[in-house]
């Protein structure tokens, strides 16, 4: 499991992870806090394996001697000879002492909690004094060295008077070794006095014996007092801290840990597109920017056209840059907007681009393709102008039948609106059409736009992606579904080297066939469409379909803004004065028509 994709599932569902550590959390936050306050008293003692005995019954594995040790502390005897000291019950003793080896050392550590200071370091001293005694024998070893050493001294008396027995008895023969020339033998002392001989004999060997036990009892005795103490009991001054902040930190931490198993498993197995890099890796082309999300751009994707957000200007910029760079020189630049479903972002973006560019100084068409949701048409009330069916009508024209144009004049003088016109734009648009569209379109400007709508909805925005230069595609990572996003690709593969890929987070959609116009209403489709035309309105259409040939209100849902009902306008508003730019630098440098 890769690094980043680790940080990518975290980042992506860090409230799971955030969830599990409030759930671990819960236990410590509901659990009672103590009855009152607690004392830990410490004590230490090293426990060293044996290394100088007469015997083998200590040689081995040094932890092995170790937890002997700790099976005498925690003996019944020792407890109750604890608890009796204390005047408490072994229950009570067992339940406030604990007796632990420290990991990888010799150290064992004796720890007494208990509500009274004095009571802890009680318990905990008690345990080391008592265990100290049963190993301490140097009482014992004493008086058996006193009757040892009464033995030896009695035993080495009694050979010293066998000796002197002895050698009277050899003085006889001694002398006549000194008067007699040639000198007799001299017979051996088992000869002269073979009684004495063999009582000295067996002196001798009880002496020898005695002197052995003694010198074992001294090399015991050292054995036995190998352990030693390290720390006494200590007092304790301060109460221990409540044991909820130890169960809550313990909870929080494993519930956080438990959360990130979570949430990588989610990743892991989930059918939505993780990241970025994995839409790139998916797509076959690197994601340009990120759109972020607004609030102002959510309820009026016209905002995006009169006063897009600060923040958002660079990534814009960026993206009709990298779109330029896919144009011919000597010819204008179409740039097909689509998305990968419904509700995307593609009209927003479209609106963006369109005003960055027209704030660099080049003239603008921004295409209305979208004929299951013209919500360009009705943002800039381009229904009652002559639009694409006027086009396709007239062979390419950029005039109606009357003279009138096909396109619809914005609050920016450079850009204008080829929308879908009456209720027939929607027939009008197919695959064989878009060419005269496109074509129509790009002799107006010198860049074009086309709001596409979704990429797979409409043979036609497929056509489109074909004849354009660039194509922008809309992806909102959040809600994106991994199958889809590879199918959408396939389809697509023709145009992948000019896809430009932008991640959005666009909002929920609105009701279904709801465009917000200029005015910042909710309407339908088909309602504006109906409204009389305004001769007075350059650009409007006066060929429009009489009213029996368009859809009534009756064919289309009850449209609410709010708690009102929001019905159309029986006259073309006029579209509101432009707002200053705030960035007035220029996304793109001007091109020559």
């Amino acid at each position: 499991m890769e690094l980043s994709f680790v940080l990518s599932a975290l980042r992506r569902r860090f409230w799971v992870v955030s969830l599990f550590a409030l759930l671990g959390a819960l236990p410590g936050l509901l659990s009672d806090p103590p009855a009152g306050n607690q004392y830990r008293s410490v004590a230490e003692l090293i426990i060293q394996q044996p290394t100088q005995a007469n015997s083998n019954s200590f040689a081995g594995d040094p932890d092995r001697y170790v937890v002997g040790q700790l099976s005498v502390l925690n003996g019944a005897a020792l407890v109750t000879e604890v608890a009796q000291a204390n005047g408490l019950g072994v229950a009570d003793v067992r339940d406030a002492v604990t007796i632990e080896q420290i990991p990888q050392t010799d150290v064992v550590e004796i720890s007494a909690v208990y509500p009274e200071p004095n009571v802890a370091n009680s318990l905990a001293q008690g345990y080391v004094d008592s265990y100290l005694d049963t190993l301490e024998t140097s009482r014992s070893d004493e008086d058996e060295l006193d009757r040892l050493d009464r033995e030896i001294s009695i035993l080495q008396n009694r050979l010293s008077n066998l000796n002197t027995r002895i050698a009277e008895g050899m003085d006889e023969y001694l002398a006549l070794l000194r008067t007699r020339d040639p000198a007799p033998p001299v017979p051996q002392a088992d000869v002269v006095d073979p009684a004495a001989v063999t009582e000295k004999n067996l002196a001798e060997a009880e002496l020898r014996q005695l002197q052995g036990q003694k010198n074992d009892l001294k090399s015991s005795s050292r054995l036995r007092v190998n352990t030693r103490v390290i720390q006494n009991a200590t007092l304790p001054t301060e109460p221990l801290p409540a044991g909820g902040q130890f169960l809550l930190a313990g909870g929080l931490f494993a519930g956080a840990m438990l959360g990130v198993v979570a949430a990588l498993a989610w990743a892991r197995f989930s059918t939505k597109v993780l990241d970025e890099e994995t839409a790139s890796d998916i797509l076959g082309a690197p994601v340009v920017s990120e759109f972020p999300h607004y609030r102002s751009l959510a309820r009026q994707p016209i905002a995006a056209f009169q006063s897009l957000p600060r923040s958002a200007v660079h990534v814009i910029d960026q993206l009709c840059v990298r779109a330029e760079a896919k144009a011919q020189v000597d010819g204008p630049l179409s740039v097909v907007v689509v998305g990968t479903q419904r509700s995307a972002g593609a009209t927003t973006l479209a609106l963006a681009m369109a005003e960055r560019f027209a704030s660099g100084g080049s003239s603008v068409v921004v295409v209305d393709a979208d004929v299951r949701d013209p919500r360009i048409t009705a943002i800039f009330n381009a229904a009652g102008d002559g639009g694409i069916p006027a086009v396709v009508t007239n062979d390419g024209a950029l005039v109606d039948q009357r003279g009138q144009s096909v396109f619809t004049r914005t609050m920016d003088p450079e850009v204008s609106v080829l929308g879908l016109g009456s209720s027939r734009g929607a027939a009008s648009l197919r695959r064989d059409t878009v060419a005269a569209m496109m074509d129509a379109a790009r002799r107006k400007a010198q860049i074009v736009v086309v709001d596409g709508g979704p990429a797979l909805d409409l043979a036609s925005t497929l056509q489109a992606t074909a004849l354009a230069d660039a194509v922008v595609l809309a992806v909102p990572l959040a809600r994106q579904k991994s199958d889809l996003l590879s199918d959408l690709s396939r389809q697509l593969d023709a145009v992948r080297d000019k896809l430009l890929p932008v991640v959005t987070s666009p909002a929920r959609r609105p009701a279904r066939g709801a465009i917000i116009s200029s005015e910042g209403l909710i309407a339908m489709p088909g309602l504006m469409a109906s409204r009389p035309p305004d001769a007075s309105r350059p650009g409007v259409d006066l060929t429009v379909p009489p009213p029996e040939d368009l859809p009534t209100k009756a064919d289309h849902e009850t449209m609410v803004f709010g708690n009102e009902a929001a019905a159309p306008s029986s006259s073309p508003a006029p579209p509101p004065p432009k707002q200053s730019q705030q960035h007035p630098e220029p996304a793109a440098p001007p091109r020559s028509s």
